[in-house]
């Protein structure tokens, strides 16, 4: 690792809409957002070069996006509320009596935590911490990005539900500035993420980028610049909730739907088997928080379960982070390559760009942990968004978190030697499995548990790679002065290459970059 920086705090404050609510509100979020609640937060960091008319270290730039983040609040009250866990008085009259484990917001009251805003001073050059876009696109197109300390860069801010026992007082988002000695800046977010997934987290800085601009415009040239017709943050969890179709006249859930449910290729791991080999003495303040009281959980029959596979993720191992960066020709050719290697099973299947990447990619990843003589399963962990997989779809303008971790799964011996059309076509055949009967059913399911942080959809460690996708997430068009985009982040925009963020356990990510099937469809 790199030496130890500690960049200089300027302020730490608490933020409010510029418009704060008369009336307090109290609302119960979704089952699904109740069953990410043990997530890590969702966050992001973006990188930009000091530009004509915006040096960071001019005060006025940050008080700009301080104002900015305030509008944009108006939008999104709840991000400034407390968090907390539903009590059975907050389920009163609603289709789900079921109230352990579901998180509740109540935002307008004097007594709200506010989104916790950090402003740091960073000594440093950018260009010593993160490399140029043109470097990116030529000689670091594959970026060790280890030494990048992200905590330098993200709030250190504790947020509610980080450990799910402690919420009172804490607030449930945060944002940092750092201006660096060039005179450019990063932004970052962290956000809880029964609150937000990635889609939710770029819609918010997309419209505090688009207020800055405003301000920034009338500042320098003083018109006002007309808003875009962004679509307003929706909070409404109830919608997402609506999709299960449930009946509070129905005491007993429908067997044929959570059959269906727990049918789908989705891991049920349970947190609570605390006789599981290897199981952490860290998981269990989290399981306690989320459990009905002891003599309510011995009359209760727990769903099916598997033992989460503890033993196969090192806790203290080593990882390295790389970017990796895939160009627009060379993802276009393993998509040629899988749609001509596909097998006879998954004939039929119309295997798209990213499908193709992240098939090559789980093939490396499996050849690079030496798995080419495992005969027992390897799984693929997908998240899946579920907004256009609900029927009527909810738009992107949804706040919270509707997503599910889904599976794909070959033994690892399999999944070595196997050809880029078996990988991408097992994940396009997953994909399609996932109708909004399915979601539906899987909604159901997830309402009649007894705890939704009970299970865990996925898993971390060698035999498990888990992936989320930002693609056309239009994560590099965030512009908050008018004068240039991000520097750094995830993919690259309206170029149709693919820029891979990959941790893994360092002598495993060595053996990759020296696959020489990691660059099997770079120019010919």
């Amino acid at each position: 690792m790199g030496a130890t920086h500690d960049p200089r705090v300027r302020s730490i404050k608490r933020m409010f809409p510029t418009d704060r609510p008369q009336n307090v509100t109290v609302t119960r979020l979704s089952i699904l957002d109740a069953s990410v609640a043990r997530f890590s937060g969702c966050g992001a960091i973006w990188f930009y070069n000091k530009t004509d008319g915006v040096n960071a270290n001019d005060a006025v730039v940050f008080e700009r996006l301080e104002s900015a983040l305030s509008e944009t609040l108006n939008d999104y009250p709840h991000f400034t509320g407390q968090l907390e866990w539903a009590t059975k008085k907050h389920v009163e009259g609603s289709n789900n009596p079921r109230y352990v484990g579901r998180p509740i917001a109540t935002y307008g009251s004097s007594d709200d935590p506010g989104m916790e805003l950090t402003m740091v001073k960073d000594d440093r050059e950018l260009n010593t911490i993160v490399p140029s876009v043109l470097e990116r696109s030529t000689s670091k197109r594959i970026w060790d990005a280890s030494d990048l300390r992200q905590s330098d860069f993200l709030p250190g801010t504790k947020l509610a539900f980080l450990n799910l026992t402690e919420y009172m007082g804490l607030p449930a988002a945060a944002a940092q500035l750092t201006a660096f000695k060039c005179g450019g800046f990063a932004v970052s977010l962290n956000i809880t993420h029964c609150l937000s997934d990635a889609t939710c987290l770029l819609q918010f800085i997309h419209s505090w980028s688009e207020r800055s601009r405003r301000l920034f415009r009338a500042d320098h040239d003083g018109t006002v610049v007309e808003q875009n017709a962004m679509s307003r943050a929706l909070f409404d969890p109830a919608l997402l909730d609506a999709h299960a179709h449930l009946d509070p006249q129905v005491t007993e859930p429908d067997a044929e739907r959570i059959m269906r449910a727990r049918s789908l290729p989705m891991h049920r791991f349970d947190w609570w088997a605390t006789g599981a080999p290897g199981y952490p003495s860290w998981a269990t303040a989290s399981s306690e928080a989320t459990k009905p009281p002891p003599e309510e959980l011995a009359q209760i029959e727990l769903s099916p379960s598997t033992e989460p596979p503890w033993t196969t993720w090192d806790q203290g191992a080593t990882v390295d982070h790389m970017q990796i960066i895939f160009s627009k020709a060379e993802v276009d050719r393993m998509k040629i390559a899988a749609m001509e290697s596909l097998p006879s099973d998954l004939q039929g299947q119309t295997v798209s760009r990213q499908d193709a990447l992240l098939g090559h990619l789980w093939i490396l990843v499996n050849r690079a942990r030496q798995l080419e003589n495992l005969h027992e399963q390897v799984y693929l962990d997908i998240t899946l968004g579920l907004r256009n997989r609900v029927s009527p779809p909810l738009s992107d303008s949804f706040v919270g978190s509707p997503l599910l971790i889904a599976y794909t799964t070959k033994t690892g011996a399999d999944a070595t030697t196997s050809p880029i059309g078996a990988a991408a076509g097992s994940i396009r055949q997953l994909l399609s499995w996932f109708t909004p009967q399915a979601v539906s059913d899987h909604i159901y399911h997830v309402a009649h548990e007894v705890s939704p942080q009970r299970l865990w959809q996925g898993f971390i460690g060698t035999r498990h790679l888990l992936v989320t996708s930002w693609a056309r997430a239009r994560a590099y068009e965030v512009d908050f002065f008018g004068t240039g985009l991000a520097r750094q982040l995830i993919d690259v925009a309206e170029t149709g290459d693919f820029d891979v963020s990959l941790a893994l356990e360092k002598n495993a990510m060595e053996r990759l970059l020296h696959d020489p099937m990691l660059r099997a469809y770079d120019e010919l």
